[in-house]
């Protein structure tokens, strides 16, 4: 339908996605929040179809990850401007102080809370001792792709600094 557009695929760990959805009471389409081990599950499908529509859509689809964008947003915005063949502009590292003059807000969408702030690390971490042991052990098995996509399951406190390696996108694999 639409044979130019292009799309980015935000990919975030599936453990603070979850906790978000959770924690906002964000009302997802085939969620059920009362069942976290159901989450993960649904979120490994759901982002295993994305990764491979975006594999397949060359030259249409760019990997964007959150953890990176948080870490290293000027770098990451150039990225994404580049793919849209948009000029850049450092008014998008202060996008929080624009709304209400240059960008208007429907406060009805579920993340325009989070939109109004600027942008903070300490969301990287905000879902730390949220899961219990036993749902973060079984990561590997309902959520392999969290792994394949590079996120450390092996912990209940990843380091994410290692999304903001300079070289971080050579050693992506054809799956992240």
């Amino acid at each position: 339908m639409y044979p130019n557009s292009k799309f980015i695929l935000m990919i975030r760990d599936a453990r603070a996605v979850i906790h978000s959805m959770i924690e906002r009471k964000v009302p997802v389409a085939g969620y059920n929040t009362s069942n976290e081990t159901e989450m993960f599950s649904k979120w490994n499908q759901e982002i295993r179809k994305m990764t491979f529509q975006c594999n397949t859509s060359s030259g249409q689809c760019i990997k964007v990850y959150y953890e990176r964008l948080i870490q290293k947003p000027q770098e990451e915005i150039q990225r994404i401007t580049n793919f849209l063949d948009l000029p850049y502009s450092d008014k998008m590292l202060k996008h929080h102080e624009l709304i209400g003059g240059e960008v208007d807000l429907n406060d009805q969408e579920f993340s325009a809370s989070q939109v109004k702030k600027a942008i903070n690390t300490a969301v990287l971490t905000s879902w730390f001792d949220c899961f219990s042991d036993e749902t973060l052990g079984q990561l590997d098995v309902i959520a392999p792709f969290l792994r394949i996509l590079g996120y450390d399951t092996s912990t209940a406190k990843p380091d994410y600094s290692v999304f903001a390696d300079d070289d971080f996108y050579q050693f992506r694999n054809v799956y992240s």
